[in-house]
């Protein structure tokens, strides 16, 4: 890519900030994004996770910021900043996924606010709905209704002990007969 080229793509990319600002109606996400386009730029040239982290969490803010100015929706905030969490742990995976854990408890709280905000589940029958799954969960595990039993756990079982065993008598090498072994048990319960 040669500096006309380069030169090309920054106009272009000015010009797109600026139709968004203007559309936003402010440029507060504008400069999360571009600190966040500088903590990125770090992270590729030193390969430094901290620097990936802040600019995941910048730029999930600026487009949250920016989208929730467009849209008029709070929940959006939350779902792009979750976003932001789960590009970290996609672009540097580490054997922790917290980010992941903690941008999807981010994003689905984002998309429940927005379905509480627009009004999906504003309606009277889904609260009904949820008492009434709730109702029939409690009302299942005191055993009212056997229909849907509850499952059956299995517990392992010791196993049954080894049989005891008699102590032998002591081998000297010499077999006895019966008759020998009678008068040797005989002579010692007389004495």
């Amino acid at each position: 890519m040669d500096r006309r080229h380069l030169l090309a793509y920054g106009l272009i990319a000015f010009g797109v900030l600026a139709l968004l600002a203007r559309a936003a109606g402010g440029t507060g996400w504008l400069w999360l994004g571009v600190v966040a386009a500088v903590a990125l730029t770090a992270y590729v040239n030193t390969r430094t996770y901290g620097f990936l982290l802040l600019g995941g969490v910048l730029a999930g803010s600026a487009l949250g910021i920016l989208l929730t100015d467009l849209f008029a929706c709070d929940g959006v905030f939350l779902v792009s900043l979750g976003a932001g969490l789960i590009a970290v742990d996609r672009v540097h995976p580490l054997q922790q996924r917290w980010a992941t854990y903690l941008g999807a408890v981010l994003a689905a709280l984002g998309l429940l606010a927005g379905l509480l905000e627009s009004g999906v589940l504003g309606s009277t029958w889904l609260p009904l709905a949820l008492i009434a799954g709730g109702v029939a969960l409690l009302w299942r595990d005191r055993g009212g209704d056997r229909r849907f039993p509850p499952p059956q756990r299995s517990v392992p079982t010791a196993p049954p002990p080894a049989p005891a065993s008699t102590p032998s008598a002591p081998t000297t090498g010499v077999v006895q007969d019966d008759a020998e072994q009678s008068d040797t048990h005989g002579e010692s319960d007389a004495r």
